[in-house]
Order: C-alpha cells, then sequence, then structure tokens
C-alpha cells in the first residue's frame, strides 16, 4: 500500500508534490505562547500559537495538534513544522499537554497504565469552548493532528467526540481493537493516516509492539484493518480507488519508515523518505481538491525514532541546553523516560531531553570492538552525533551544553561516547554500567567530566565487574541475572577519610577471573579510578553521605568527588549501598531487579552536575 489513496475523492496519480504545493517555509523557531489551562480540578499547559494574519473580523481555522507520549506542546510545535500552515492559512494553533505520560483514548486498563486515565477529550472539548471567547473560531473548520498516541485520541475523538471535526490527520499510528469497538457508531471524518512500514511502536501488522508483555489486554489493528475501519465509516467502497459516500479517506505508508514525525527537508540527514507530514497535512485539510498523496521512497540509511520533550519554559529566542538519554537493553525510549522522571526534572529547569531509540532496542558499545560488527552493524556514535545537528534544525540549542547519560546497555554506551565522543559533548553521566575491558586501552579521546552511580547488590552488571564462563555470551545481560556472572560481593564500608585510597573497603573482592571464565568489564570501583586518572584527579575527595530518609530500608547512597580534576573535568561516583539495577529516585517501575533507593533522585543528581560543565566551543 506504498503511499496509496483510498478515497475516490482523492483518485489522483501519485506523484511527488510540487514547489507550488508545498506549505511556507516554518518561521525560524516560531515561538509558542504557553498558558495553564484548569479542568476537572486539574491545571495543564497549554500552547497557543495565533498566526500573523489573524483578523478578528474573520473567523479562522483551529487545528489542535497532540504530541506523542512522554513529549510536550513545546516539542510538538517545534518539530510539526505546522506553524508554516498556520502562517499560510491563517490558522491557530493549539497545542493541549497530557497530565502523565498518555493521552486517555479510551485503553488505559486495557493497556495497563500505570498513570490515572484524565478526561482529555472533555478538556479539550473546554477549551475549545473557551479559545472562542477570545478568538473568532470557525466551527466549521476544526482540525485535529496527532502523533504517535496523540494520533490514537485522534481517532477517538473522531469517533466519538462532540465536536464536528472538518478532519483528522494521524502520523504514526494505528488503532487499538478497543478502539475500533468504540468506533462502531463512528462520525464520517476526513482522514488522512501516514504511517512507516518499519514502525515499532505501531507495526503494520498489527498485534503489539516490540516488548510490550503478552499480558496486554488490548491489540493493535494491522494498517488494512485500520483503514477498513474508516473506509467503512466514511462510506468507501472496494478496489484501489473506491468512490466514498461520507468523506475522504488517505492512507500513505512510508517505505523505510520508522515511528516519526517524518520530514524531507534537505537539511536534516536523518530518516529521509521523501515525505514532508507538514505538507501532505496542509494539503489534505485546506486544498483537497488538488492533493495527491507524497511519494514514499526508500533511504539508504536505517531510519531510526526518538522522543523530545521540550519544557513549557522553552524560549526559541535562547540557545537551550539538552539532555540525550540512552535506554537499557532490551528496552526502548519511553521506558526510560519512565524510569528516569527526566521530564519533570527539565520541567523545573529549562532543559530538552531527547530519548532515541537503540537499533533493535540495543546500543553499539560494544561488538564493534570485538570484531563482531554483525550483531551491531551501527554506529551509534554518529548517529547520536547526527541526532543533533538535525535537532539543530527544529530547537534553538546550545551546542556548547549537550549531555548524554544512560541506563544500564545505555550506561555503556554513555561510557563510550565518553572515551570516542567527549570533544563534543559537554558531560556524561552512567548509572548501572561499567567500563568495558576491550575499551579500557582504547579510550583515546579527551578527558571529560562524568558522573559514575552503581548499586552494590545490582544482579544484573555486577558491582564488581562482570565475568562469563568461556564459551558464553560475551555481553552482559542487562534485564536479568546471567548464570555466567560471578557472585556479589556486599560493599563493606563508607568511603570514609581515605580519598580514594580509602574505597578499597566497597568489597571489590573475588580475585582475577579463573583459569576459564573470561573478564567483561571492570568494577564498578575500578570504572571510576579509571576515570580519576584519566580526568588527572588528585587521589582525595570529598565523601558525602546522603541522609537516609527511611522510605528505602536498606540502601544509602555515598558520594565521592575528587579534588583537583584537570581543566574542570570532574568526576562523581555515587555508591548506592544495597541498590540493584534501578534508577535512585523512581520507585515500581523495575520491578524484580533489586532495591530502588529512594533518598536521592538520580536524575536531578545528573542535572545538577551537567549544569556545571560547558564546552569552551561549538563542537561542530
Amino acid at each position: 500500500m506504498k503511499a496509496s489513496v483510498v478515497a475516490a475523492v482523492l483518485a489522483l496519480a501519485l506523484s511527488a508534490p510540487t514547489q507550488a504545493q508545498q506549505a511556507a517555509a516554518p518561521p525560524a523557531f516560531a515561538h509558542l505562547d504557553m498558558f495553564a489551562l484548569g479542568h476537572g480540578g486539574v491545571n495543564r499547559s497549554v500552547g497557543l500559537y495565533v498566526p500573523q494574519t489573524y483578523r478578528r473580523e474573520r473567523p479562522a481555522p483551529l487545528i489542535i495538534a497532540l504530541h506523542g507520549r512522554f513529549s510536550s506542546a513545546q516539542a510538538m510545535h517545534a518539530m510539526s513544522h505546522l506553524a508554516a500552515v498556520a502562517e499560510r492559512r491563517g490558522a491557530i494553533l493549539f497545542y493541549p499537554e497530557t497530565v502523565g505520560a498518555y493521552w486517555n483514548d479510551g485503553g488505559f486498563a486495557a493497556l495497563q497504565r500505570r498513570e490515572p486515565p484524565q478526561d482529555d477529550a472533555g478538556f479539550i472539548n473546554a477549551a475549545i469552548d473557551a479559545l472562542a471567547q477570545d478568538y473568532a473560531i470557525d466551527r466549521g473548520r476544526i482540525y485535529v493532528v496527532g502523533y504517535d498516541t496523540g494520533g490514537a485520541l485522534a481517532y477517538s475523538m473522531a469517533c466519538t467526540g462532540a465536536v464536528h471535526l472538518a478532519g483528522v490527520a494521524v502520523v504514526s499510528a494505528l488503532m487499538w481493537d478497543y478502539a475500533e469497538r468504540a468506533c462502531a457508531n463512528g462520525r464520517a471524518t476526513p482522514m488522512l493516516i501516514m504511517h512507516g512500514d518499519r514502525d515499532d511502536f505501531f507495526p503494520t501488522g498489527g498485534g503489539l509492539p516490540r516488548g510490550a508483555p503478552s499480558s496486554t489486554g488490548a491489540r493493535l489493528l494491522n494498517a488494512s484493518a485500520t483503514i477498513d475501519v474508516w473506509r467503512r465509516i466514511n462510506g468507501c467502497g472496494g478496489g484501489d480507488m473506491p468512490d466514498c459516500t461520507g468523506a475522504p479517506l488517505a492512507y500513505v505508508e512510508i517505505q523505510g519508515g520508522e515511528h516519526d514525525w517524518f520530514h524531507d527537508g534537505a537539511s536534516y540527514q536523518l530518516n529521509k523518505q521523501g515525505v514532508e507530514a507538514a505538507d501532505a497535512i496542509d494539503r489534505f485539510f485546506f486544498d483537497r481538491a488538488a492533493f495527491t498523496p507524497p511519494r514514499a521512497h526508500g533511504s539508504a540509511r536505517v531510519s531510526r525514532s526518538w522522543i523530545v520533550y521540550a519544557p513549557p519554559s522553552y524560549n526559541p529566542a535562547h540557545p537551550t541546553p539538552v539532555v540525550i538519554l540512552l535506554h537499557g537493553r532490551p528496552s526502548n525510549g519511553p521506558a526510560m523516560a519512565a524510569i528516569s522522571r527526566m521530564n519533570e526534572v527539565a520541567a523545573r529547569h529549562g532543559f530538552i531531553v531527547v530519548y532515541p531509540e537503540g537499533f533493535h532496542h540495543e546500543w553499539n558499545a560494544y561488538y564493534d570492538l570485538v570484531r563482531q560488527p554483525a550483531i551491531a552493524p551501527q554506529d551509534d556514535i554518529g548517529f547520536l552525533k547526527t541526532l543533533t545537528e538535525d535537532l539543530g534544525i527544529d530547537f534553538n540549542i546550545d551546542r556548547r551544553r549537550l549531555y548524554v547519560g544512560g541506563f544500564s546497555n545505555g550506561g555503556f554506551m554513555t561510557l563510550r561516547l565518553a572515551c570516542s565522543a567527549s570533544s563534543y559533548f559537554a558531560a556524561f553521566a552512567s548509572v548501572s554500567a561499567e567500563l568495558y575491558t576491550q575499551l579500557s586501552s582504547r579510550c583515546q579521546g579527551d578527558p571529560a567530566p562524568i558522573l559514575l552511580m552503581h548499586g552494590t547488590a545490582d544482579p544484573s552488571v555486577n558491582y564488581n565487574g562482570v565475568v562469563v564462563r568461556n564459551g558464553a555470551s560475551q555481553m552482559p545481560d542487562m534485564s536479568m541475572n546471567p548464570s555466567g556472572m560471578s557472585s556479589m560481593t556486599r560493599m563493606g564500608g563508607d568511603m570514609g577519610s581515605g580519598g580514594m585510597g580509602g574505597m578499597g573497603g566497597m568489597g571489590i573482592g573475588g580475585g582475577p577471573p579463573g583459569d576459564n571464565t573470561t573478564r567483561i568489564t571492570l568494577s564498578a570501583f575500578e570504572t571510576a579510578s579509571f576515570f580519576l586518572r584519566r580526568n588527572h584527579c588528585e587521589p582525595r575527595g570529598a565523601d558525602t553521605a546522603f541522609p537516609e530518609s527511611g522510605r528505602s530500608p536498606g540502601t544509602h547512597v555515598t558520594r565521592f568527588a575528587p579534588y583537583n580534576c584537570t581543566a574542570g573535568d570532574d568526576v562523581a561516583f555515587y555508591v548506592v549501598d544495597g541498590g540493584g539495577h534501578t534508577w535512585p529516585g523512581t520507585a515500581g517501575v523495575l520491578d524484580g531487579l533489586g532495591a530502588t533507593n529512594l533518598d536521592i533522585n538520580a536524575s536531578e543528581e545528573i542535572w545538577s552536575f551537567f549544569a556545571a560543565h560547558a564546552l569552551s566551543h561549538d563542537p561542530r
């Protein structure tokens, strides 16, 4: 169904959009006004963009834009390029935000969401009424655009909403089975669906997203079944170019496309499939008679996916720091956002967070070092650098303050970057990871500030280092305790007055591996010692024992910060005594992987460390 139209109203030949059809270039870093709007006793952040051409005497179209999971109004505004559509068509843009991470499209119970559901559709309907009091809104031209889980809510609004919609555009989302049932008596609505054929979160084959538990009480419709729902509602017949008696319908499959908001600007380097989502939406909503679906084409480069969160305080007039957080294995960006709760820290301190997706849920922090590129052929160092370049097209980022942190396999990748990209990123933070022995002799880059955090009772990445039996996998398992790992020795003392030399009491036991074992990583202590020497720090330093709150008995945290590291390339080493393979400060997310300490907030500690460091130059 590549770039196929499934409505006769749109029965025109496939062709690439002409220059005349394309929307105007988006205003450079177009500012979004943010304010609070209450509903159901909850105040929510919302964004509003009013085009320069707006006149009170001329009712304007309204476009409601719904961001994806763990994202935000500011991020949706910046990356969607809908500001260009608004300026061209005189439309007002409204960006509501979720209260938690997800929109309530009716599937909270079936999908076992951890957060309480909100009346999102009711909130949006009330917001339309509130906007109409201050602006002249054309009630006959209200449109909804949804990306990712925002697309799931857009489907729901089209099916059951009280507001008549002049058009809906969904990017990178298919329908769940519960949505199909709720849409049994749906209203005919012009519907544009744009979807990548390699989307992992909404796979075109339906079923469950990769990694979702089998106990999930819902299943995704495949792409054909999703189209059939709207074919029925909109009164479309069969065949490749059917007549539709109710409303037009178009489905564009992006060949080689990942879970993405699709761009085709010449400046972008990633995910170039020849489709600009904003242009297609513009023509489908406002120039439907001339609409032709964009011709998607595959890219020689593998497509990648990521989530961006920009806080309500984001001001495109000022360069903004960026924190990139890398997930564990096998995991994904949304899980990293849930584990870290870094969005909350970003909202308090005013920085952008990016949660990229590893290739097949894994980062290549190791395989090329042991000459096994076939297992993980991707260049993730190059990908993350290129990602920041593309990010800088849509956001005003401070290139002197780009930071990388990671958990588990993402932490291993962070250590790799600290060795190989220290002149590009300003500081690094690794949680529950250690330096590969293969990397310790190849860490050739300049010293850089680094924070390390590790639990002494980590069942997955042993505090004393990862040791495997010969013949076993040479890659530590980031999700469970593999049988090949040596037993753990608990921390036997505090960081004491002996400075770094006093850390010998931390339980680095077990001796060298036996003849039938191979050591894969340094211990957590040895990893910290490596970076202390690399950064030319003194062996003495400041010890900080964090007060115990009583919320996580059996664990406590000590931080060691060595003195006089060269050129401000500080090292901070957090030992979580009794802590497991978890992210301190976030409870109830990583079950079965040991105790989570709640005396500190790891994300706050990481940001505090990052905020103290910046490059002296633009790394480009």
